[in-house]
């Protein structure tokens, strides 16, 4: 195996401590080339002003940036598309959201041909760059696919254009790399016949454990007494954390999150406060607010875990590698059985904050040997690069 190209929705300057960046860093260090294909960035994200998605940002990433990795090299590039809101689906068929999705003032064929040959495997991420799987089975018929799901697509309630191209990926790779047994079962539940028809192996995410067991300077605003943190791209419960607010005025709620949440809410947070809304941290600041805060709290939107099968997740891992107490709400009840403390109503969700602040520190029931990055990366890129999958 000489080369591998990954699909995903990230760039390579947000160095995640995760996930697919930790794959390609591994592949480098083996002396891969490796190209990092960061996808979708619309034409219409042209005019907004985040992080991923502006004009300066795509211009650059559609040039192509080159890094030095490892021993080898990666290369992030990107190809704006027609790509148009989900809101669109409203009026347009999924049909023509896929083709529009695919459609770009350059040719694909040229693109990929430019960038991609030579690829030993594509390795796609659960996220739109999975609408291009035919094209480059078509263009790269030698070459190994390979599905990496963190967070599945066809959860209850997704858009049908979602389920049919996660339903197609799935179906079309050789192998399905799956993060859990939710994931699993998710998709045995909805494909039909799908161990009959589907190879696949649990590959669970890693987490760096020696990060998050060192010292870092306290960020200022940790500083607070009693600071109970969510560091998460996932939307929080905001009544949830208002009402905690109010009861609880000897916290101080940190939400750091890198999207963003109505005018409303932020003018809201702004005026509560011991409550404050942080709009993303670079992801290698993110042990040094872990490690400095009093408790580590995850509270997703009502019900939010009954349609979304990500298990017991990085974000825990990171929480349990620095010894930290946990509360959780609406997360699944599994978390239970490692030691976490996890709640379904608003009441218990203040009571367990209001309990782990008298803890320095908490043990967990769960092997964080086996989350260790340097091992799972390893078993990665033996199934990539081996014969028989």
């Amino acid at each position: 195996m000489r080369k591998i190209t990954f699909l995903t929705g990230h760039s390579w300057e947000s160095n995640r401590l995760g996930g697919f960046h930790q794959f390609a860093k591994a592949a480098c260090e083996q002396g891969l080339e490796v190209v990092f294909f960061s996808f979708p960035r619309p034409y219409y994200s042209f005019f907004m002003h985040q992080e991923l998605y502006n004009r300066k940002s795509i211009r650059t990433l559609e040039k192509g940036i080159l890094y030095d990795v490892g021993k080898s090299t990666l290369l992030n590039i990107t190809l704006p598309t027609f790509k148009l809101p989900n809101k669109a689906n409203k009026f347009l068929s999924d049909e023509m959201m896929n083709c529009l999705e695919r459609l770009s003032l350059k040719s694909f064929r040229k693109f990929a041909l430019r960038y991609f040959s030579g690829s030993d495997a594509f390795v796609f991420e659960s996220c739109d760059g999975m609408i291009f799987l035919d094209q480059i089975k078509s263009l790269f018929p030698a070459a190994k696919i390979v599905y990496r799901p963190s967070d599945p697509l066809m959860y209850d309630g997704a858009l049908s254009r979602y389920v049919a191209n996660e339903t197609r990926m799935v179906l079309g790779a050789d192998i399905n790399l799956i993060v859990n047994d939710e994931g699993l079962e998710l998709y045995r539940r909805k494909i039909p016949e799908f161990d009959e028809k589907v190879r696949y192996e649990i590959l669970s995410n890693g987490v760096d454990i020696a990060s998050y067991e060192k010292s870092y300077p306290c960020p200022e605003l940790l500083k607070k007494p009693n600071t109970v943190l969510y560091v998460g791209a996932w939307d929080v419960e905001w009544n949830l954390l208002f009402l905690a607010a109010e009861k609880m005025p000897e916290c101080n709620f940190v939400v750091v999150l890198p999207n963003y949440p109505s005018p409303e809410i932020q003018r809201k947070a702004s005026e509560t406060k011991n409550l404050f809304y942080v709009p993303g941290i670079r992801p290698d600041e993110v042990p040094s607010w872990i490690t400095n805060c009093s408790v580590v709290m995850v509270p997703y939107v009502t019900d939010f875990y009954k349609n979304r099968p990500l298990g017991i997740t990085a974000k825990y891992y990171q929480a349990m590698a620095a010894k930290k107490p946990i509360v959780s709400y609406c997360d699944t009840p599994k978390l239970k059985e490692a030691g976490v403390c996890v709640t379904y109503t608003y009441e218990d969700f203040m009571d367990g904050v209001r309990s782990a602040l008298l803890k320095k520190s908490c043990g967990y029931v769960f092997n964080l040997s086996d989350r260790k990055w340097e091992n799972i990366t390893k078993r990665f890129l033996e199934i990539v690069g081996g014969e028989n999958v």
